[in-house]
């Protein structure tokens, strides 16, 4: 009976560590990670997009504004053809929230929003990038 308690909680510990490290090598972790990492673009020819990436309505942004050196926070709120009410209310609040705390970052260029309907074929990448199949707020 000892034994078999004691193969049990050896087996329970081998599966525990197996679990928590499953053959990953630091360097392969390194290179899967998800930090920040900040890169110059051109602000140029910047666009914003109301409702998809494919180009519709389209209109251009101020980047006379824009600092370069400063990090820009990209907020993606995707939603399907067929809004439900909690869809609605996020994109409400989220609107809100932007409004009433973070309007001095929205008109400089610092924080940029884009309503994306999943089921649009022209948003079929990002949606597939950031897994988003239904509704969903990404702020990146």
């Amino acid at each position: 009976m000892r034994n078999t308690l004691i193969l049990l909680i050896t087996l329970t510990v081998f599966a525990f560590m197996y679990a928590c490290h499953p053959g990953k090598t630091e360097k392969n972790l390194a290179s899967q990670s998800d930090s920040l990492s900040v890169e110059q673009i051109d602000t140029s020819s910047l666009v914003s997009n109301k409702d998809t990436v494919s180009g519709k309505q389209k209109e251009k942004i101020n980047t006379n504004n824009i600092k370069s050196d400063l990090p820009v926070v990209l907020i993606y709120n995707f939603h399907v053809t067929n809004r439900c009410p909690s869809c609605v209310a996020i994109e409400e609040a989220t609107t809100k929230t932007l409004n009433t705390y973070f309007a001095a970052e929205v008109k400089q260029g610092r924080i940029k929003r884009q309503i994306l309907n999943v089921d649009d074929k022209a948003n079929k990448f990002i949606s597939e990038k950031y897994e988003a199949f239904g509704s969903g707020l990404f702020v990146t």
